[in-house]
């Protein structure tokens, strides 16, 4: 405590935990690599079986609001009924009868895209309806960066499934489509928009490349401060995914920059990091943060 000498009890405090905050928000997250779970890599070409996404689509008709002024899609957690409740987790009971080895690419796709968003708003949804105000509280305030994404959350052809498994063992190491990251719901202001269309087999490149799109024309995903480029942790977090280096990610970034970003861009190379967990419901205000990683 030598480093608190001569200030107050509360003073001290203040200072540790406002140090204690900046740690967390600052630390590197150390992402799980990409590493095929070989039971789900299957799927049948010529298949015509067709997964109905209409009882996701109508949530997502109900409750997402794609029109917000802060540029980020939000989710009315709040306002889902209890009825509508209950049709999510219907669908998700739907979802995990489906055999998706049985499906062809896109289909299969589409069905582990929305079974992992359908499973976050859920499990947000849980908590707004538990009626505890501490649960929902946490939540505004970045409560999903503790989320324990190895938990089991589904089980499909009887096999327990976690949302890791669905992003890091099947959709990143089969389709090996960077854009995944811009469509994986993790509710957060900083992670993917909500799409207010459901995936469905046959708009699958359409839906990727407008998730990609809504994500770069929000500063969220990169802006210039101080003099440095400042990143989404989401191209530091899963790199690998997006260039082989770091030249060729930053050049990945300028492509699809906004013109005026992509402008100011010129000449930088020193770069940083950061991201915003607060639940991207309707009412959550979007700051951009000064605690960023640094990578000289």
């Amino acid at each position: 405590m030598l480093l608190f000498f001569g200030l107050s009890w509360a003073r001290a405090t203040g200072l540790l935990v406002s140090m204690t905050l900046l740690l967390l928000m600052t630390s590197a997250y150390a992402a799980p690599k990409a590493k095929l779970i070989k039971f789900w890599d299957d799927r049948e070409p010529a298949s015509a079986i067709q997964v109905n996404h209409d009882a996701w689509q109508d949530i997502l008709n109900l409750y997402v609001d794609d029109q917000h002024a802060s540029g980020i899609n939000r989710f009315d957690y709040e306002a889902v009924t209890a009825g509508d409740a209950l049709k999510i987790k219907t669908y998700l009971d739907y979802l995990q009868q489906m055999e998706p080895r049985q499906l062809n690419s896109l289909e299969a796709q589409a069905f582990w895209i929305n079974l992992y968003n359908a499973i976050m708003v859920d499990k947000i949804v849980d908590a707004y309806q538990s009626g505890s105000s501490r649960a929902i509280n946490r939540l505004l305030r970045g409560g999903l960066r503790s989320t324990r994404w190895n938990r089991n959350v589904a089980e499909v052809v009887m096999q327990d499934i976690s949302l890791d498994d669905i992003e890091h063992g099947i959709l990143r190491p089969i389709w090996k489509d960077p854009r995944i990251h811009f469509a994986l719901v993790t509710g957060a202001l900083s992670g993917a928009n909500v799409l207010k269309t459901a995936f469905d087999g046959e708009n699958n490149e359409v839906l990727l490349e407008q998730a990609k799109n809504d994500f770069f024309a929000h500063p969220k995903a990169v802006r210039i401060e101080d003099g440095r480029i400042v990143l989404n942790s989401v191209f530091d977090w899963y790199a690998e995914d997006f260039a082989p280096n770091k030249s060729a990610l930053l050049q990945y970034v300028q492509e699809n920059a906004p013109e005026s970003t992509r402008r100011s861009m010129l000449g930088l190379s020193r770069t940083g990091f950061d991201y915003t967990w607060d639940l991207n419901a309707p009412d959550t205000q979007f700051q951009l943060v000064a605690n960023i990683d640094d990578d000289e």
